[in-house]
């Protein structure tokens, strides 16, 4: 019996069945490449969401915590306030409008740096009494990636 006829059964992987297997793993890595990108950008958006609600909230936490000046805080939507300052002391002291102005000028700062093409806009809805003020905050934005604006509205009772 001839002994080279057991080497010619084990002849190893032929070229086509190596480029098979190259390809389905290349099209498996891209798939996971893919849903990688996907999990990135969505986790942008939530980011940015997360920011939008976290600045609002501060907002309405200064309204609050100014009550005697809540209406100094209205902003018309596309206004972007510069940087007041106060100039207070004991014989000069500040009014509670002055301070608004500084408050809202730096939540504004914090949102322009916070979101992508960020618009703030804050109304007053007054009620028959004056403790029953209604705020609403928005916040809109382009988000990244996706070319769109996204927006979010908080209402605040002061």
């Amino acid at each position: 019996m001839p002994r080279h006829r057991g080497r010619l059964a084990n002849g190893g992987f032929t070229l086509i069945e190596a480029l098979v297997a190259a390809t389905v793993l290349a099209v498996g890595m891209l798939g996971s490449a893919a849903m990688l990108l996907r999990s990135l950008q969505a986790n942008r958006l939530a980011l940015q969401r997360t920011q939008a609600v976290v600045l609002a909230a501060d907002m309405a936490d200064r309204i609050r915590a100014d009550r005697n000046a809540a209406a100094s805080f209205a902003l018309a939507a596309g206004t972007t306030l510069g940087a007041p300052t106060l100039s207070c002391d004991a014989a000069n002291p500040c009014i509670p409008a002055d301070v608004a102005a500084v408050e809202l000028s730096d939540w504004q700062q914090s949102v322009i740096r916070a979101l992508p093409y960020a618009e703030t806009s804050i109304t007053v809805a007054s009620a028959a009494a004056p403790a029953a003020n209604l705020f609403t905050i928005t916040i809109a934005w382009v988000q990244t990636g996706d070319d769109t604006m996204a927006s979010i509205s908080l209402i605040v009772q002061a």
